[in-house]
C-alpha cells in the first residue's frame, strides 16, 4: 500500500508580498534615477564661472561640447559632419530660435567656435552657459 502522511496538511500558497515589496522599490529606484539623469542631460561639463549667469527656460536647444571636443545634442552624441542637419531638424521643432551651448571650462576655443558657427548659421539665438560665480566681498 502507499505511505499515506497524516498530520499536517500541505501548505501549497507562496506568499508573494515580500517580492511584490521588492519590485516596487526597484520602480520607485529606477524612476527617480531616471529623472536626475534627464535633468542634468547625464553629462559632467565643467561649466566656467561668470558673475551675470542666470537661469534659462527648459526649451532651448543644448549643445554640449566636452573636454576633448565631442558634441552633444539635447544629450545625444553627435558627429561635427551632421551637427548642422540635426541642429536644423532640432530648431525647427522648438518654438524658441535658440542654442545654449555648454562647453567646457578647458575644451580649446576651436571646438566652441566651430558649435557657435554651426548654430549661427542656421539664424538661432546662441547663448553660451556658465556656472554662477561666487561675489567677492570689496
Amino acid at each position: 500500500m502507499a505511505n499515506v502522511r497524516r498530520g499536517k496538511p500541505v501548505f501549497a500558497e507562496i506568499n508573494i508580498t515580500p517580492l511584490t515589496d521588492v519590485c516596487l522599490v526597484l520602480l520607485i529606484i529606477f524612476m527617480v534615477t531616471a529623472t536626475f539623469l534627464t535633468q542634468s542631460g547625464g553629462l559632467n561639463v565643467d561649466l566656467p564661472k561668470a558673475a551675470s549667469a542666470q537661469n534659462l527656460p527648459a526649451r532651448n536647444v543644448e549643445l554640449t561640447v566636452t573636454r576633448d571636443g565631442t558634441l552633444y545634442l539635447d544629450g545625444g552624441k553627435v558627429d561635427k559632419s551632421q551637427l548642422a542637419g540635426l541642429l536644423a531638424a532640432k530648431l525647427r521643432q522648438t518654438s524658441l530660435q535658440a542654442v545654449v551651448i555648454k562647453a567646457d571650462a578647458d575644451v580649446p576655443y576651436r571646438h566652441v567656435a566651430d558649435a557657435m558657427d554651426a548654430a549661427c548659421l542656421l539664424g538661432a539665438d546662441i547663448t553660451l552657459a556658465a556656472d554662477l560665480k561666487a561675489q567677492q566681498a570689496k
